[in-house]
């Protein structure tokens, strides 16, 4: 058996490490595999194995990410105990995410490819699909009870989430500090909790 097959997930991972910072600081075009190859000590064998490809390694390190931060919001919906925990704590859980995960926020929510996006399609797809399902679900139950308005739903994230991921991508294109992300949770939560907080709340 060849050593790149029997490469570890530590290494791994230290080639989407080094591939984040790469392309943060070049984009995915103009970054070379030598590049990633030098920082994260992997060899060329083992990126190619791992990931295929240059952008295997971009789309798979944006899927990567996405499914993490879909995660971190999604548990904040099925843990909560109450229409507003729901809508407050997933606010906070992203802001809390994007303070704890500035770059990987930047790849994810601020910075684009076109070439790289068009080849994650499906894989994106399917990892938003799983978030709008719970979500749905969740929502379901509290919009029925009148705890939360019917809304359609483009109209319900653009209540819920707009302004915090507005927020979220004024912050990471002007220096400003983990802290002040973390700050404005408390007028944001509210604000979106106001938005769309139905007659029996």
């Amino acid at each position: 058996m060849s050593a790149v097959v029997t490469e570890t997930p530590p290494r791994r991972q230290a080639i989407l490490d080094a591939a984040l910072e790469c392309f943060l600081a070049n984009t995915v075009s103009a970054t070379k595999i030598d590049a990633i190859r030098d920082r994260s000590g992997a060899s060329v064998g083992s990126i190619y194995h791992f990931f295929g490809s240059k952008d295997g390694l971009a789309t798979q390190l944006y899927v990567e990410v996405l499914a993490d931060h879909h995660a971190n919001y999604l548990d904040a919906l099925r843990t909560s105990r109450s229409a507003k925990a729901g809508v407050t704590g997933a606010v906070y859980a992203h802001l809390r995410w994007v303070a704890a995960n500035r770059d990987r926020a930047r790849y994810v929510f601020n910075w684009r490819e076109l070439e790289v996006i068009d080849r994650r399609e499906p894989a994106v797809a399917a990892l938003n699909e799983e978030l709008y399902r719970v979500a749905s679900e969740w929502l379901a139950r509290h919009v029925r009870a009148g705890r939360i308005r019917s809304l359609s739903p483009r109209m319900f994230q653009a209540l819920w989430m707009g302004a915090t991921l507005e927020y979220t991508r004024l912050s990471m294109a002007h220096p400003t500090s983990a802290d002040d992300l973390v700050d404005a949770g408390d007028a944001l939560a509210d604000a979106a909790w106001q938005a769309v907080r139905g007659r029996r709340a």
